[in-house]
């Protein structure tokens, strides 16, 4: 793998080259007897079997990593009551328990096992922070930069669809940061009525940054100041893990880094750190390059890594939770299916069916991702995306170390499905997904809806807003039932692309 922490365009011959965000890490290599600096360049010489550790060992644990990195590195996954899948092993969400009582749960025991009382006052962010705009609750310029170029419109799908998605699974142990202060008029209602064993969560407007203990989606600056109460996990470790770069330290069960853009087409760039597809690019000619370099120009610069291209037969994610006394709590998995186009539909497919098969093909992967994130001292929600080709060799192409796109609907089919039987379910939440009309109309609509088709299907508003008053609301929404044909022609109904401006 090679580095640059200057250029990312070498102009001696035009080819662009890996430019990691390794290069502000500390790298150590650890052996039988000894643990030793390393650099990025080395990183291919080194047997995976010898983990590496990347941190910036002056705020990790207020102390070495000697002292407090590599306790529990050795010893081999050894969780009570729970299943058995090789040497990790894993315990299924049981439905009664949601995000923030996790979170809890965790904080306790690690008060308990430092002799302290655990944290009063913490706050569920489910936002994430932006590189691009300060119109966002939170902006990052420097240390931990997430490249959501070019700027969004408006930062109200970030503030408003994703922290309520979560929040319908959030729990009330602990509130959920709400830039509004509140849901949409009638959302916690609709909750109510569809999702069975539902907790209304409560919502905090503001940070107090001297007072609250934020688990954060993603690290955010601001709550590094120096009188703040701090993030959950150590922000630079999560800002680690949330880079497409980690992935080559945890596995080789993964796609093979390239050291430019040149000598293997075609190619794929990824920024190190970005969010959905954005700052992907494929690489098969010249005029692709050329509209990469744009691109590098137009965002400042990010670090990216150059990775070769796979041909793809299966798509597939999982999420989990880590706990600190090192249970794994796995909440499912869900695939995203070809269109009749051949194209990877962005709709998740939730099928109950195929969820011990599906948890089969991902635990070697998930396995390597837990073992990587507790040598790091890293704990809380993770979700990984997985691609198999036709041979059926699968790549962990990424982690996420947070909670996951799809998982609330994945927790709310298990939770339909307990009620109904329900078998399967579709999730739409990629891209500018509409309803046309209030949000109130919408309401009222499924109300009738699944009034109607009680124990045929159930259709859930998992997020929404206003985008234009009484005209259309942006939306998150989910259909279970036990037919996907019958779940689709509903999805397609209620949500909708953006209509062409003619």
């Amino acid at each position: 793998m090679s580095s640059s922490s200057n250029n990312h365009i070498d102009n001696n011959d035009g080819r662009h080259r890996t430019a990691s965000s390794l290069d502000s890490m500390t790298l150590l290599q650890i052996s039988d007897d000894a643990i030793k600096e390393t650099v990025a360049e080395d990183l291919g010489a080194i047997p995976k079997a010898k983990l590496l550790v990347m941190t910036d060992t002056d705020k990790l644990h207020d102390g070495s990593p000697e002292d407090g990195l590599l306790v529990d590195f050795e010893h081999d996954l050894d969780f009570e009551n729970s299943v058995d899948h090789g040497s990790l092993k894993v315990g299924e969400w049981g439905c009664k328990k949601f995000y923030s009582d996790y979170i809890k749960e965790g904080l306790a025991y690690k008060a308990k096992k430092e002799g302290k009382e655990p944290h009063k006052d913490v706050v569920m962010l489910f936002e994430s922070p932006s590189t691009s705009t300060t119109e966002s609750s939170f902006h990052n310029p420097t240390k931990y930069r997430f490249h959501d170029w070019p700027p969004p419109k408006s930062t109200l799908s970030k503030a408003v669809l994703g922290p309520c998605r979560y929040g319908s699974m959030n729990g009330s142990a602990y509130p959920v940061f709400l830039r509004a202060g509140a849901a949409t008029p009638g959302l916690m209602e609709h909750w109510a009525e569809t999702i069975p064993n539902y907790c209304p969560p409560t919502w905090a407007s503001k940070i107090e940054i001297e007072k609250d203990l934020v688990y954060s989606y993603l690290p955010v600056e601001a709550f590094e100041a120096e009188n703040a109460a701090g993030q959950v996990n150590a922000p630079a470790i999560h800002y680690h893990l949330a880079g497409k770069d980690a992935i080559h330290m945890m596995t080789t069960k993964t796609t093979k880094l390239l050291p430019d853009t040149h000598t293997i087409r075609p190619c794929v760039v990824k920024t190190t750190h970005s969010m959905g597809s954005k700052g992907i690019f494929i690489i098969h000619n010249d005029e692709d390059e050329k509209e990469f370099e744009q691109f590098l120009r137009d965002s400042g610069n990010p670090t990216f890594v150059i990775v070769d291209f796979v041909d793809i037969a299966r798509n597939v994610a999982c999420h989990f939770f880590m706990h600190p006394d090192g249970r794994v709590v796995w909440f499912g998995s869900n695939e995203n299916h070809r269109d009749a186009d051949g194209r990877f539909s962005s709709d998740s497919y939730l099928l109950l069916e195929h969820q011990e098969k599906l948890k089969e093909m991902q635990l070697p992967f998930v396995e390597e991702v837990v073992r990587y994130c507790q040598a790091l001292g890293f704990w809380g929600f993770c979700g990984i995306d997985v691609l198999f080709d036709s041979k059926g060799l699968g790549y962990l192409v990424d982690i996420n170390p947070r909670v996951t796109g799809s998982c609330p609907a994945l927790m709310t089919l298990k939770l339909l499905s307990k009620k109904y039987n329900y078998q399967v379910g579709l999730f739409r939440r990629s891209g500018d997904i509409n309803y046309y009309g209030s949000a109130a109309q919408l309401f009222q609509e499924v109300h009738e809806h699944n009034k109607a088709s009680e124990g045929k299907n159930t259709v859930v508003v998992h997020s929404l807003f206003e985008a234009e008053p009484n005209a259309r609301c942006r939306i998150n929404l989910g259909v279970y039932g036990n037919s996907l044909e019958e779940c689709k022609n509903i999805l397609n109904r209620f949500a909708q692309p953006a209509k062409k401006v003619k």
